[in-house]
C-alpha cells in the first residue's frame, strides 16, 4: 500500500507553535509578490532549495515584519491569503484571496507575514522522523508526503499504522496532519482529501472503484479548469465516466494516458526518494516599469539571488533563460546554451545581453521579469573562451568569496556595483 500524507493548514500550524494563544483562533497567514527583493537597503535573508511547491518561495525575509510594515503599502492592503485555518474557512477565508477581502469576511482575522524559514525546519524535522518509520518516503512538497508500505506493512494493518502515526505526529511535532492510502500515488492523494482535516482513510483495492466512480472529475489531482473542461466538453462529467473513455484519453497521448491510467488506480508509479533538480529560476511580478535601466538594476538582483542558490547545491549551468511579461499580455523570452567558468559576473553579463536582444517592445511597460538556469554540468568543469577565461576565473574567485560572506550574513551582504545605481 502506498501512503500520502498532508499537513493540515501547515502554515497556520505552525504559527500556532510559535504562538499557542492563536489555537482556536481564525488565523491566515499571507503573502505578497516579495515586496522586498528590490530594495536598496539591506534585510536579514536567507535560501533554501530543501521543499517546493504552491506560495513556497526559495527567498526568505525575516518574519520580524509587523501586519503594516508587510502588507500595507500607502492606504492600500497588498497580498493574498497562502494558508488558512479552518476557523477562518468558515468565514469563507480562502487561499488565493486576496488580504483585503479576507479581513472583510472576517473581521476577527489574525492575518500573519509568512515566516518560510520557520516552516521550512518544521518539515525537515518531520522528514527526518518519518524516515526511521516508512522505508521509502517521498517529500512532494513543503507539507505533503508519500509513503510506501509494500513489504512493511502488511495492507489489513495499514489502518492501524497510519492511525498511530497521525497521532504520533501531532503528539511529537504539535502538527496537524491526514492520512490517506491506497494501492496506488494518487488515489492514495484522493483518500487524504475525504479524510480531511486531521483524520485517516484506506482504500483497498475492492474499494477503488466505488470511492472514485461518483466523484466530479475536478475532484482528481491534476485536473484543472482547462482540462475539465476539454473533458466536459466531451460529456464526461464524473470519473467513472474518464474510466469509460479509455478511447478517448489514449488520442490524447501522453497527458490523456497517463491521467487514464491514474484514475484506474493501475498507473503503478512509485515512490520516488529524491529527484534530480532540472532548472532552477527566480521571477518577480512589478508594477509596470518602462525605465529600462532600472529593469537591468532589477535583473542584476535576480541574478545575485540566482547566483547564491547556484552555489548552495554546488551546480554550474550550461542553459540561461530570461523571461519578460509585458503590460498588455506580450511575452519575449529566449534561452542560450554554452560552457562558461560560471560566476555571479558571468551570469549577470549573459543575462543582460539577453535583455538588450529580446525586449522587442520598448515602448510597453514591463511587469514581469524571469530568470533561470538549467543543464546543469553533473561533474563540474571549469571550460570557457580562451579570450576571457583569465578574467572569468578572476570573477569566478571573488564570487566564491562573496557567496561564503553572504552565508553567513545574508544574500544582501555584498550587493554588486549596477545594483546601487
Amino acid at each position: 500500500m502506498i501512503i500520502h500524507l498532508d499537513l493540515d493548514s501547515f502554515f497556520a500550524s505552525c504559527e500556532r507553535l510559535l504562538n499557542p494563544s492563536l489555537k482556536g483562533a481564525p488565523i491566515a497567514v499571507g503573502g505578497r509578490g516579495d515586496p522586498f527583493i528590490f530594495d536598496s537597503g539591506s534585510r536579514n535573508i536567507d535560501i533554501t532549495l530543501e521543499n517546493s511547491g504552491a506560495f513556497v518561495p526559495t527567498i526568505f525575509y525575516d518574519s520580524e515584519s509587523s501586519f503594516e510594515e508587510y502588507f500595507v503599502e500607502g492606504r492600500k492592503i497588498r497580498g493574498i491569503v497562502i494558508t488558512s485555518s479552518y476557523e477562518a474557512r468558515a468565514f469563507g477565508v480562502k487561499t488565493g484571496m486576496t488580504v483585503r477581502e479576507a479581513l472583510q469576511r472576517c473581521p476577527n482575522l489574525t492575518v500573519l507575514p509568512p515566516n518560510h524559514l520557520f516552516y521550512h525546519e518544521c518539515s525537515h524535522n518531520l522528514k527526518l522522523y518519518l524516515e526511521t518509520k516508512i522505508p521509502v518516503l517521498e517529500q512532494y512538497s513543503i507539507d505533503e508526503f508519500f509513503g510506501d508500505l509494500g513489504g512493511w506493512v502488511d495492507d489489513r494493518e495499514v489502518p492501524a499504522f497510519i492511525d498511530e502515526l497521525r497521532t504520533d505526529i501531532e503528539a511529537r511535532f504539535g502538527l496537524p496532519v491526514s492520512i490517506g492510502a491506497a494501492p496506488s500515488k494518487w488515489i492514495a492523494k484522493m483518500a487524504t482529501s475525504a479524510a480531511k482535516p486531521n483524520g485517516c482513510k484506506t482504500l483497498f483495492r475492492e474499494d477503488v472503484d466505488s470511492f472514485v466512480d461518483p466523484l466530479p472529475i475536478e475532484a482528481f489531482p491534476g485536473i484543472g479548469r482547462g482540462f475539465s473542461g476539454r473533458l466536459r466538453s466531451y460529456k464526461i462529467e464524473t470519473l467513472k465516466d474518464l474510466k469509460e473513455s479509455k478511447h478517448l484519453l489514449y488520442r490524447w497521448k501522453k497527458p490523456g494516458i497517463t491521467l487514464y491510467h491514474r484514475v484506474n488506480g493501475d498507473d503503478k508509479e512509485p515512490v520516488i526518494p529524491g529527484r534530480d533538480r532540472r532548472s532552477i529560476g527566480i521571477s518577480r511580478t512589478i508594477d509596470p516599469l518602462f525605465d529600462r535601466k532600472e529593469a537591468k538594476r532589477r535583473l542584476a538582483v535576480l541574478c545575485r539571488h540566482l547566483s547564491q542558490l547556484l552555489a548552495k547545491i554546488e551546480s554550474r549551468p550550461k542553459t540561461l533563460f530570461l523571461g519578460i511579461k509585458y503590460q498588455f499580455g506580450q511575452r519575449a523570452k529566449r534561452s542560450v546554451s554554452e560552457t562558461f567558468i560560471f560566476s555571479e559576473s558571468a551570469l549577470r553579463e549573459r543575462v543582460t545581453e539577453l535583455f538588450e536582444t529580446i525586449d522587442i517592445y520598448r515602448s510597453l511597460a514591463i511587469v514581469r521579469l524571469a530568470v533561470s538556469c538549467g543543464n546543469f554540468e553533473t561533474k563540474v568543469t571549469e571550460r570557457g573562451s580562451l579570450f576571457t577565461c583569465e578574467r572569468e576565473t578572476k570573477m569566478q574567485k571573488v564570487w566564491l568569496q562573496a557567496v561564503k560572506v553572504r552565508r553567513k550574513y545574508g544574500v544582501d551582504a555584498i550587493k554588486s556595483g549596477i545594483e546601487l545605481l
